[in-house]
């Protein structure tokens, strides 16, 4: 979701790209809050967008910012920084600094099932799963 929307900020040419965007933020933030997970307390899907336009503007010029590590646990999962990772992947920046923390990730993953068992539409489904293959195996 995250890559596509960035995508889409860089060139253009997908209007569904933020409408999946804020679905995806809306629907996480009430199954977090199901769970009792508290999120970034951004009030709305406005903030989240606007935020991701700075945060491109800022990578475009900048570059990936070494200072700003992404957090990961010892599995390998994001424990924060998925903007500045999906931004980062739709630049084509090569490699961006990890930090290794010895704690768990604090949410459940967002598996394929996730998306399903969180309402996502067929068509944005069939998407998201063909997005993913691209994002995997798109050159760097």
């Amino acid at each position: 979701m995250k890559w596509r929307f960035f995508k889409a900020l860089l060139r253009g040419g997908d209007p569904d790209a933020e409408r999946i965007y804020r679905w995806h933020i809306t629907a996480r933030k009430a199954s977090n809050a199901k769970l009792g997970i508290g999120m970034d307390g951004k009030p709305d899907t406005d903030r989240y967008v606007s935020d991701c336009h700075r945060l491109l503007v800022s990578m475009r010029a900048n570059g990936f910012n070494p200072a700003y590590a992404i957090p990961i646990d010892p599995d390998g999962e994001l424990l924060g920084g998925a903007h500045r990772t999906a931004c980062a992947l739709a630049l084509g920046i090569e490699s961006v600094p990890v930090k290794r923390y010895e704690q768990k990730a604090w949410a459940p993953s967002w598996s394929l099932e996730w998306f399903k068992d969180n309402g996502m539409a067929a068509d944005d489904f069939t998407r998201l799963s063909k997005d993913f293959d691209e994002c995997m195996t798109s050159p760097r």
